[in-house]
């Protein structure tokens, strides 16, 4: 769904200027969401987000060649679909000019693409769903590899599915319904499954399920020296340990994602408001209540800035338990001692697991073909009605609960940024449950003490000025990045991160580059900032 409306409220959806807090969700990209930029710790090659023309030594017959050696198509500059193709979701990027997008049909076309790459030294960028926050699944001058033409969700076999790398999130969800079954994932529909899944991947059953990559049991990815790996526990286990949670543009291209399937009952959605002057009683007590609840209950605050008006703050909730159950829920949430009181607007609403899904994504009155973007591209269908999006996001994660000088400040921002004229939100969403149940180091993902996760999101029209609103959104994680642990979230790729190795990976860093150099010792791969 659209990171600026919000839940099915009541049978309706009721559309607000807040970010739905798993809403695309994502770096997307078959091993990531890969490249832009280069310079920092190693990086090969370019300039931020891709910015700067990079030296390659293809001429114009190499390309014609790649193209006749690729069952896939290879569009390029001078074809009429090279406008379309280059877009990724955030039209924030829409001057990228890559040399090429590749749409991969099999490992052999990748393997193709990458021998391509080694010998003209062509910088590649990864492409599934093209969510990526920092613009690095494409980039100028760049091979773009996108999986989304691998694009299939098998029927489960002993509880275990197999998914292409390239398959929207919509389409994994509709899939595994149709079989009783779902996977932990977020609630962008157009996300690509392996972006999400190699960064962590969190949603509104991560507290009962885990993330998405703790649903992970193997993968297929072609490396940099153009071979084909399987990889789970018991077979290059340390690339599979890697892949949750920093598989994004590190270590290969992945292909197929074999996934523990659950199961997928119906469920309960809820929805609450209260007027401004409660919302630091309503932060006070939902940081309380939110992380600590049974683990089939999820939950997220918002907070709103909203130009000229008073600011909003809402707290959306998901339950796979029963209405009576979350009604009690809610209820101790405005009635603990010091708590908001009453909401002034309350929906629960029982629904189907998939109803709920498409609901979030925004498509509760579409048909499966409509809850794509358009065209006839890999991944796209003729009748999509889903548009792109301008934005940019920031991201904390909290071990502990904000203090009162945290609360103000956090509340500060918002107002100013309503003054200020900006569109933009605070989403808080609960941890713990099964997410904290992991060992911080039993994969890449290393955020497991955590009790919620901030993102901080500004939005614009397309073609809009942007100075203002990201001026905002620095001095808004600046302002509480003191109050935070310090850990970012991946999938939210933070370019202005200076620290961000430690903030992303923490204790898992060495390990992780020691399984860079084993799979890409000639760091193929490392042509953005934020490369291993």
């Amino acid at each position: 769904m659209k990171r600026r409306t919000l839940l099915q409220a009541g049978g309706t959806l009721a559309a607000t200027s807040v970010a739905w807090a798993t809403g695309c969700d994502t770096k997307t990209g078959a091993a990531s969401a890969t490249t832009g930029a280069a310079g920092a710790d190693g990086a090969r090659t370019a300039s931020a987000a891709g910015a700067g023309a990079i030296g390659s030594r293809a001429t114009p017959s190499s390309w014609t060649a790649l193209g006749k050696s690729l069952d896939g198509r290879l569009i390029r500059a001078s074809d009429a679909a090279y406008a379309k193709a280059r877009r990724l979701y955030n039209t924030r990027y829409d001057d990228l000019k890559p040399s090429a997008i590749a749409y991969v049909q099999h490992p052999a076309d990748i393997a193709e693409c990458l021998a391509f790459a080694r010998r003209y030294d062509t910088p590649v960028a990864i492409r599934s769903g093209g969510h990526s926050y920092a613009g690095w699944s494409s980039g100028n001058g760049r091979l773009i590899v996108d999986v989304s033409a691998l694009s299939k969700v098998g029927a489960p076999s002993g509880g275990v599915t197999r998914i292409g790398a390239g398959t929207k999130l919509i389409d994994v969800y509709q899939g595994l319904a149709a079989r009783g079954v779902t996977i932990p994932g977020g609630s962008c529909p157009t996300v690509g499954i392996s972006g999400l899944t190699l960064g962590g991947g969190h949603g509104v059953v991560s507290r009962a399920y885990g993330l998405t990559c703790d649903s992970l049991v193997g993968a297929t990815l072609v490396t940099a020296d153009g071979k084909t790996v399987d990889c789970d526990k018991s077979q290059h286990s340390d690339l599979f340990w890697a892949l949750r949670g920093a598989g994004n543009g590190n270590f290969g291209v992945v292909t197929e994602l074999r996934f523990r399937t659950h199961p997928a009952p119906r469920a309960v959605m809820a929805y609450l408001t209260w007027p401004w002057s409660k919302a630091a009683k309503v932060l006070a007590s939902w940081q309380k209540w939110g992380p600590v609840q049974a683990d089939e209950i999820w939950s997220s605050c918002h907070l709103d800035a909203r130009p000229g008006g008073t600011p909003g703050v809402s707290v959306a909730v998901f339950s796979l338990g029963t209405k009576g159950d979350l009604h009690n829920a809610v209820d101790k949430l405005a009635d603990q001692p010091g708590g908001p009181g009453p909401a002034s607007t309350v929906h629960i609403t029982p629904i189907g697991y998939l109803d709920a899904m498409e609901a979030y994504a925004g498509c509760s009155s579409k048909s499966s073909a409509q809850c794509h973007t358009p065209g006839t591209l890999p991944g796209q269908t003729g009748t999509g009605q889903l548009g792109r999006e301008t934005y940019a996001a920031r991201s904390d994660f909290f071990d502990r609960s904000l203090s009162a000088a945290g609360i103000q400040t956090l509340m500060a921002q918002i107002e100013s940024g309503g003054r200020k004229g900006v569109a933009g939100n605070v989403a808080l969403t609960a941890l713990g449950g099964a997410v904290n149940r992991v060992g911080r180091t039993d994969t890449a993902f290393v955020h497991r003490g955590s009790r919620f996760l901030a993102q901080y999101l500004t939005s614009w029209p397309a073609n809009g000025s942007s100075s203002s609103r990201t001026a905002w959104l620095n001095s808004f994680h600046s302002a509480m990045r003191r109050h935070s642990s310090g850990a970012a979230y991946q999938n939210y790729t933070d370019p202005a991160l200076t620290d961000w190795k430690s903030a992303y990976y923490g204790p898992a860093a060495d390990r992780l580059a020691q399984v860079k150099h084993t799979y890409d010792p000639q760091r193929l791969f490392s042509t953005f900032p934020q490369a291993l």
